[in-house]
């Protein structure tokens, strides 16, 4: 409903609307629908009929496959793009503990964490970029694009051995491979599932946990036996490997969904031109029409105007800078953070597998649980038990080595969900058209964060607090990522027990 309509009709509520109808609110996506009944004119009358989004009641509104051969194949292909990019990401604790006590020994620890600083920062930061590709040019040119840099950039790291070659090889090549291949990861998977969107993301994203399993256990395994540059080399090869396989299964629906854009706007009477997008292609252009200045068009409206508007996404885009800050630290130091303890090499790498193994169920089970409580009611649950599992396990008791795997279960769980969730409620406040633009533009502006947040990790290891202090760190970081998932639930449907 548009905004002229907004504040020509006045919103009565029904009196006679029971209170179990009053608690509850439909998804995110629908929260600014407006039922008939509830609608009256200043004069008492009724209105015109509307629908959705101004949709009029000639155009069906878009319909999802929610399941099919091909729907399932491009949850498999995000499932295994996500073995390759966040697995990844999941697992660089396993390349970093290494490189800094057996390569880069005469670099500083903080000069070492710039390596792995500036491949998160470019692998998020980049999402802008490959996501306004993503919606424009589709999910397997970006895949293709980002295995062939993935692949090079782990060949280039296997034969590196100073600072600077790691930052060319595995910060800026490695991070530029993924920073391609997430957005079509989370995305596509949205343009065939509606109602079963929790579950089809769960699976898609377990592939995260799933990679970040294996590839901690290849390195712990290999290192002692053939060596880093072979080890680096073997996990090229299967990236290659499973990228060769999600290239093909790969898929999205754009086009569908820009005939159906372009079929509601033919059929609107008025607000036609004010309602078109950078990303439409409009009657008379055609996709090889593209030129610079369409980026230069796209990147002023996605950064400064469209989207900050929404105060929810603000505050969405907030708490994943906050999550991406602390689980960036947590995962990356935690093997460094079990040697300083005495646990050892292989225990420091098997922490961070078990992290990610327990991932698996919990990349699954709040995203199904979501479809059925909410995606932001559920988001404030896992970080939660986030902030609880740091201050409650890792900080007093972290240095016993029991509970130090109970803390790598129960915060590799919490971690996995939220992760899970992110895309979810970016996509619930979001058109179907815009889900790279808007998963997109949040990664931009968490990247920033994840620029910083190592070198910072890193020299407050160096204070008195040593690696205690991290901890602590790490749990406020997370406990604020927590306050803005509550304040993004809030600024949606207030404190209504709803379905959110």
């Amino acid at each position: 409903m548009t905004e002229a309509i907004r504040q020509r009709y006045a919103i009565v509520d029904k009196s006679t609307q029971d209170s179990s109808q009053s608690a509850t609110l439909e998804m995110p996506k629908k929260l600014h629908t407006f039922e008939q009944s509830e609608v009256q004119l200043a004069d008492g009358t009724d209105p015109p009929t509307t629908t959705q989004d101004d949709d009029t009641s000639e155009v069906p509104p878009f319909s999802y496959p929610e399941g099919g051969l091909k729907a399932y194949s491009v949850v498999l292909a995000s499932c295994i793009g996500m073995m390759c990019d966040y697995g990844f990401l999941n697992s660089i604790g396993a390349i970093e503990s290494y490189v800094a006590q057996f390569i880069l020994v005469n670099n500083s620890q903080l000069g070492i964490s710039w390596v792995f600083s500036i491949f998160c920062f470019i692998a998020f930061a980049g999402n802008i970029f490959s996501g306004f590709v993503f919606d424009r040019y589709g999910a397997r040119i970006l895949f293709i694009i980002g295995s062939i840099l993935i692949v090079g950039g782990l060949f280039g790291t296997a034969n590196s051995s100073t600072l600077w070659q790691f930052v060319l090889s595995f910060s800026i090549c490695c991070g530029f491979g993924c920073t391609l291949i997430t957005p079509p990861c989370v995305s596509c998977v949205g343009h065939y599932f509606d109602k079963k969107r929790g579950l089809a993301m769960g699976l898609a994203i377990s592939g995260a946990s799933i990679g970040g399993v294996i590839w901690p256990l290849v390195c712990r395994s290999l290192y002692t036996k053939i060596g880093f540059t072979w080890t680096i080399r073997v996990l090229a090869f299967m990236f290659m490997a499973l990228m060769a396989i999600a290239c093909v299964l790969v898929d999205d629906r754009r086009v569908e969904i820009r005939q159906h854009e372009e079929q509601v706007k033919r059929e609107k009477e008025k607000d036609t031109a004010t309602t078109t997008t950078v990303h439409s292609i409009t009657e008379g252009e055609s996709e090889s029409s593209f030129t610079f200045s369409h980026v230069l068009t796209y990147l002023t409206s996605i950064v400064d105007f469209s989207l900050l508007k929404d105060v929810s996404y603000d505050f969405l885009v907030v708490a994943l800078s906050m999550n991406e800050f602390s689980l960036i630290v947590a995962f990356t130091y935690t093997p460094s953070y079990a040697l300083d303890k005495g646990f050892g090499q292989s225990v420091s790498l098997l922490s961070l597998t078990i992290m990610n193994a327990a991932g698996i169920p919990g990349r699954y089970i709040p995203t199904y649980l979501s479809d059925k409580v909410g995606y932001f009611n559920m988001a404030c649950v896992t970080s939660l038990c986030m902030t609880v599992s740091i201050f409650i396990i890792w900080v007093p008791f972290g240095q016993n080595l029991a509970a130090f795997m109970v803390f790598a279960v129960f915060y590799g769980i919490s971690v996995a969900g939220t992760l899970g969730l992110i895309p979810l409620c970016t996509s619930a406040i979001s058109k179907p058209q815009d889900y790279g633009k808007a998963y997109g533009t949040a990664y931009f502006f968490a990247s920033f964060g994840n620029l910083v947040c190592l070198p910072i990790g890193m020299a407050i290891t160096s204070t008195k607090g040593g690696f205690q202090a991290m901890t602590a760190f790490c749990g406020s970081i997370s406990a604020l990522c927590t306050l803005f998932f509550v304040l993004a639930r809030i600024k949606l449907a207030g404190f209504k027990r709803a379905k959110i």
